[in-house]
C-alpha cells in the first residue's frame, strides 16, 4: 500500500510541475513527459487484498524513479545499471540501482528539481576541488565530478525554450 501511495503522490506532483512549466532534459526527457501524461489520475479504490494492490500497482506505476539529482525513466533494455550487473554475472534488477547509475544511461532525465540539487552539489564539489588542505586525489575527484555536474546543468539550461518546455 505504501508503494502505491508513493506512486500516486509522485504522479500527481510530476503532473502538477509539468503543467506549471517544469523543464525536463536528458535522453529520456520525452519518455518522462509521455509517461507522466499517460498516467491517469488515481480515482481511488477500495483495496481488500494483496493481489488487488499488485494489480493496481501494475496499472498505475509509470516506472519513473526520482533519485538524487536525476530521474530514471526505467526501461530494462537500456538501463546501464542493469547492464553493469549482468556484465558482472549478477542478476539484472527490475528497477534502477542508483549505486550503479552511469551518467551515460539512456534512461536518464533531468527535471528542474534535479538541476537545483546538482547546483547545490556543484558548490560543494568546487569547494572540495579548491581545498588546498585536501589530498590531491580527493581534489581531482571533486573537480571531475564538478565538471560532470556543470555539463549536465549547462545542457539543461541550453535546451530550455522560452516556454521552459525544451527537450534535450
Amino acid at each position: 500500500m505504501e508503494k502505491l501511495e508513493l506512486i500516486v503522490d509522485q504522479i500527481e506532483e510530476d503532473t502538477r510541475r509539468l503543467e506549471a512549466g517544469e523543464h525536463v532534459s536528458g535522453p529520456s526527457a520525452q519518455e518522462y513527459r509521455n509517461r507522466v501524461a499517460g498516467s491517469a489520475p488515481f480515482a481511488g479504490r477500495v483495496v481488500t487484498g494483496v493481489r488487488n494492490v499488485e494489480r493496481i500497482l501494475e496499472q498505475a506505476d509509470p516506472a519513473i524513479h526520482h533519485g538524487q539529482g536525476m530521474t530514471c525513466v526505467w526501461r530494462a533494455a537500456t538501463a546501464a545499471c542493469r547492464k553493469a550487473k549482468l556484465t558482472l554475472g549478477l542478476p539484472g534488477a527490475d528497477a534502477p540501482d542508483e549505486a550503479e547509475c552511469r551518467s551515460t544511461c539512456a534512461n536518464l532525465a533531468y527535471t528542474d528539481r534535479d538541476i537545483a540539487e546538482l547546483q547545490r552539489e556543484l558548490v560543494l564539489l568546487q569547494a572540495d576541488a579548491a581545498d588546498p588542505l585536501a589530498p590531491q586525489p580527493r581534489r581531482d575527484r571533486a573537480a571531475a565530478q564538478a565538471a560532470q555536474h556543470l555539463t549536465i546543468i549547462e545542457r539543461h539550461q541550453e535546451c530550455a525554450t522560452d516556454d521552459k518546455r525544451g527537450l534535450a
